[in-house]
């Protein structure tokens, strides 16, 4: 199993996103900065490739004063290929703002499970009205500032959702809005993103919906592979629907001077 596969999607999640809503895109060397319209560090990462160039640790430097210079934060994943950058980041001062796990499941024959009838609906997000919502949604689950969300993802409500990679829903249940989740589909592994539940629909099981949905969508565009992210409260509801943690995905963050 490719231990890498987390990773991957979420790169190529950010610089899908990047591009579709003509946000900025840079290269330094092996170094792949993405700058997405906020000074905060939820949308512009940083992502760094494995080498053995001895300029890595240069070419790191020169990324972090650009965005000081700019005075932008962002996240830097620090995948298990190149933890050997994590004492050059640390000695530059990053802070290691959250560490998820990596969740997979091969989902090839994956058998969807009876949810006690929990009749959600994921209404896609395609025109401008309902991207506002996303973003107010977001904002409430989250804690995020509001029209962060619609920024860094105004390129979704131009573009025609059925031919998109990425997709974000409003999640309905009984036609009520009770959250929200995305999901972002590359050589055949859908990442899945951004699950949130208002608080007052917590435990009801919502959560379980949501991901089984997705796999089905998954299914549909033939993916072999699902994978997550999961912070504490997800992980047992992933690993009861028979993904496995492999890892942690060490998130840290540049801030400004």
């Amino acid at each position: 199993m490719h231990y890498s596969i987390v990773m991957d999607n979420l790169k190529q999640y950010i610089t899908y996103a990047t591009r579709l809503s003509n946000w900025e895109l840079h290269t330094f060397n092996n170094i792949t900065s993405t700058i997405n319209g906020s000074k905060s560090p939820i949308f512009n990462y940083v992502f760094l490739e494995k080498t053995n160039d001895n300029t890595f640790h240069k070419s790191i430097k020169e990324v972090l004063q650009y965005l000081q210079q700019r005075k932008i934060e962002a996240t830097w994943p620090l995948d298990s290929s190149v933890k050997h950058a994590q004492p050059i980041l640390e000695d530059l001062g990053l802070t290691l703002a959250n560490s998820p796990k990596k969740a997979i499941a091969n989902i090839t024959n994956y058998f969807i499970p009876y949810n006690n009838n929990i009749n959600i609906t994921l209404d896609i997000v395609d025109n401008q009205p309902k991207l506002t919502q996303l973003d107010l949604l977001a904002s409430k689950i989250f804690h995020c500032n509001i029209n962060e969300v619609s920024i860094f993802l105004r390129g979704i409500s131009s573009y025609k959702a059925s031919e998109s990679e990425l997709k974000f829903f409003l999640v309905k249940l009984h036609n009520t809005i009770v959250g929200i989740c995305g999901m972002y589909i590359y050589n055949q592994v859908a990442g899945f993103y951004s699950d949130g539940i208002l608080p007052e629909y917590r435990n009801q099981r919502i959560g379980t919906s949501i991901v089984l949905q997705r796999i089905k969508i998954a299914q549909q565009h033939y993916c072999k592979y699902a994978v997550a992210q999961c912070m504490k409260p997800s992980i047992n509801l992933y690993k009861r629907l028979g993904f496995k943690m492999i890892g942690n995905l060490p998130l840290y963050v540049s801030h400004t001077i």
